[in-house]
């Protein structure tokens, strides 16, 4: 009977479970759709209940799928951040408030203010955004204390999921590094919660336990409802961020790991916290001895959607990039700085004024020079990313759509000066946390030298030594000019509202 590592990756907008071999081999997967409400503009919720019954079916699915085979351990990764809630007898409080959401915002502006915000970022090292749990805890005590009064832990999402799988109240290192973790004594910081006025929030926050570790076994309900066997071990898992990493094959301190899809999120693995900060983003804590430094870039994939919508659309895609492809380094002198999302930039700057802009048009370029200067874009915007990270990162494992550009992935290793390693497989997510219940069921010895010898790759590109020092030049070009535009990005902006307000304009920022 072969033995099987099932693995769960609770995402914002679809759950994945998935089995694998205790080699990391995916044996099968199953996939659920979750909806999100917007109850008002800016805020995004999602239904626990509706949560739990859609990972429980997708559970159901894979294990049905199986022939034969015995289930060792069970591990849980999804979407960090934002606040579930449950009360005394385990039921939500609330629907869920998602990292997305923005109704915390005025809170963050003026924790950052009055010094609240740097304090957070000296104890957690990792700096607040909206949908972080703690300005959330404290919109609801303001414009909810009724929920905070029967709210008796604070979750993120995989944690209640653990919970109704086991019946046991956990977090994990790696979830509780924003806002809650004192990063340096890998435990619950006793000032941060004293730093908001949420009424219990301490005796809110559940049990610490590493990632490694099992947590609980599967109750009677939830292997009736997952079709798991009763006792099946549950391991404490990690954020989606991190586990999705090693599940790439980044596994030990100066290991590199990008995702290029919606965002562009960029992490190097460290023995220690950083001992100083640089740049506008997250420390994450997985275990004793490994930390992530993370820049979570809006300058990903939805910058080349644009650009091919509206510069060729009646192009098939290997056109495109066959165009760009055709255009010379720097694109014939053409800058495009990829901050197109109407909420700005947020690593290694955080700056909602920020938007996206050619510099250097001339009569001379065409489309080809157009594409190819978006696609160095968001390559320079990804090194920007690691330059604030301060890691040496020479060799980064690269996911989501853009991995699946040849050009993209050469430019990434031209603009980075780093071998650019493309993982096979799809559900890394999954596959990072079934390898971490392997540990902790004792199937797997060694965590590392098991991601080693099971990840493989479906291509690298190695650094061109031509092009590296085209691009350290225009890096610096690149840097240089979008420092120069801080204060001209917030004075459009406000020229914008008072035209609006004096012609009445309507138009999206």
């Amino acid at each position: 009977m072969e033995r099987v590592l099932i693995g769960v990756d609770a995402g914002t907008t679809n759950i994945k479970t998935a089995a694998f071999t205790l080699g990391g081999e995916e044996l099968t997967k199953t996939t659920r759709e979750t909806p999100l409400e917007t109850p008002r503009a800016g805020w995004v919720e999602q239904g626990m209940e509706t949560t739990w019954e859609r990972t429980a079916a997708t559970i159901r699915e894979t294990v049905d799928a199986l022939d034969d085979a015995e289930v060792v351990a069970i591990g849980v990764t999804g979407q960090g951040d934002g606040c579930w809630l449950i009360d005394d007898e385990g039921k939500p409080v609330r629907e869920a408030i998602l990292w997305s959401d923005g109704r915390a915002a005025e809170y963050v502006t003026d924790w950052k203010e009055d010094g609240t915000a740097e304090r957070v970022r000296q104890i957690t090292g990792s700096d607040l955004f909206p949908g972080a749990a703690l300005p959330i805890l404290q919109w609801l005590a303001d414009n909810e204390p009724e929920t905070i009064a029967d709210a008796e832990t604070a979750f993120f999402c995989k944690d209640w999921i653990k919970y109704r799988l086991t019946g046991e109240r956990t977090m994990d290192y790696s979830g509780a590094s924003l806002p809650f973790l004192d990063i340096d004594s890998l435990s619950y910081s006793t000032e941060i919660p004293e730093l908001a006025d949420v009424p219990g929030l301490t005796d809110m926050l559940p049990r610490l336990v590493p990632g490694t570790d099992v947590i609980g076994t599967l109750t009677a309900d939830a292997a009736e409802e997952t079709g798991l066997p009763a006792e099946t071990p549950v391991v404490s898992g990690l954020i989606d961020v991190v586990a999705s990493a090693i599940g790439c094959g980044a596994v030990a301190p100066g290991d590199s790991s990008s995702v290029v899809g919606t965002t562009s999120l960029n992490q190097s693995f460290l023995s220690e916290p950083p001992a100083e900060l640089q740049g506008h983003g997250f420390t994450i804590a997985l275990f004793e001895g490994l930390y992530s430094r993370v820049m979570a870039s809006m300058a990903g994939t939805p910058n080349l959607d644009w650009a091919l919508a509206e510069l060729t659309p009646d192009w098939e895609f290997e056109r495109a990039e066959r165009a760009a492809r055709s255009a010379p380094a720097t694109a014939g002198g053409l800058l495009y700085h990829p901050y197109l999302s109407t909420s700005g930039e947020r690593s290694p700057f955080n700056d909602p004024y920020a938007r996206g802009q050619f510099v250097g048009l001339s009569p001379n370029h065409d489309r080809e020079h157009l594409l190819r200067a978006v696609y160095e874009g968001v390559a320079l915007a990804m090194r920007d990313c690691y330059e604030h990270i301060d890691a040496d990162a020479d060799r980064i494992r690269m996911s989501g759509g853009g991995a699946r550009s040849d050009l993209w992935c050469q430019l990434f290793a031209d603009c980075l000066d780093a071998e650019i390693a493309v993982p096979a497989g799809e559900e890394f997510g999954a596959r990072g946390v079934a390898l971490l219940a392997g540990v902790g069921a004792g199937a797997i010895d060694d965590l590392e030298d098991t991601v080693r010898e099971t990840t493989t790759y479906e291509s690298v590109n190695e650094p061109r030594e031509t092009s590296v020092p085209i691009y350290d030049e225009w890096y610096e070009t690149y840097r240089e000019t979008y420092e120069g535009m801080r204060d001209l990005w917030q004075t459009r902006t406000e020229s914008i509202d008072r035209l609006q307000a004096e012609t009445r304009l309507s138009f999206d920022l």
